[in-house]
């Protein structure tokens, strides 16, 4: 009837298919997300886009959150495009809950912060001293004793990088188009390989989230929508 909003899979559809499109371009240029579709537990993970289960991030409300239990709607930390930092609404979620046995790479700064990240999800990170407009976004294995992070507190020098194995892979994607995120006060990518393309792709869940808010959780919890982003990150 008249004002009624209509049903779910007719104001969805445009965007289920725009993600298949874009998942397709994925499997060969987006950033690998790779396993956790599911409950998964095995051991297949050595470079998508991933942080380790006890990675924290810090909610609006100054609680702080394990990325295991992180939800879409909840709101987290993250820098925005011109370097500031404030707080948006998780988006999506590409990796269920999971037991995946994974290479992570552990950063240790100065200030005692640590990342674990797999080795191939990218983190802010360059020359000390450099203006930070000029960092660019290195993969966590490249990232050299000596160089520094950007943290909310400033630059942060690395002390120690290493290898280490965990079980259980999360990323987060929110709806700030900058696609940065705050993971235990470090400034990180919320994806791995590359960034630009696969922070594009997650424009549609941003408008589809904006546009569409009632039907949006059911949107992101769809196995087909989980499935193909995976493949992007």
């Amino acid at each position: 009837t008249k004002g009624q909003q209509p049903p779910m899979r007719d104001s969805v559809a445009p965007f289920l298919f725009l993600t298949i499109l874009c998942g397709a371009l994925g499997q060969r240029y987006g950033s690998g997300g790779g396993s956790g579709g599911g409950n998964d537990t095995s051991d297949d993970n050595d470079g998508g886009s991933c942080f380790a289960a006890t990675e924290l991030l810090q909610l609006e409300g100054g609680e702080t959150v394990a990325m295991a239990n992180v939800r879409v709607g909840d709101r987290i930390q993250v820098m925005l495009a011109d370097g500031s930092f404030g707080y948006d609404d998780v988006v999506f979620v590409p990796h269920r809950k999971n037991e995946v046995r994974s290479v992570f790479r552990e950063i240790e700064t100065a200030s005692g912060r640590t990342l674990m990240l797999t080795p191939d999800h990218l983190v802010m990170a360059g020359m000390c001293g450099e203006d930070k407009t000029l960092r660019s976004l290195k993969r966590a294995r490249d990232v050299a004793v000596g160089e520094c992070v950007i943290a909310v507190s400033g630059e942060d020098k690395v002390v120690s990088s290493k290898e280490v194995e965990g079980n259980g892979v999360y990323s987060v994607v929110t709806a700030e188009g900058s696609g940065y995120i705050v993971v235990n006060g470090i400034v990180s990518s919320s994806f791995a390989h590359y960034h630009m393309l696969p922070n594009l792709y997650y424009h549609f869940h941003r408008a589809m989230h904006k546009m569409l808010p009632n039907h949006y959780y059911r949107y992101s919890e769809n196995d087909m929508v989980v499935s193909t982003n995976l493949r992007i990150g």
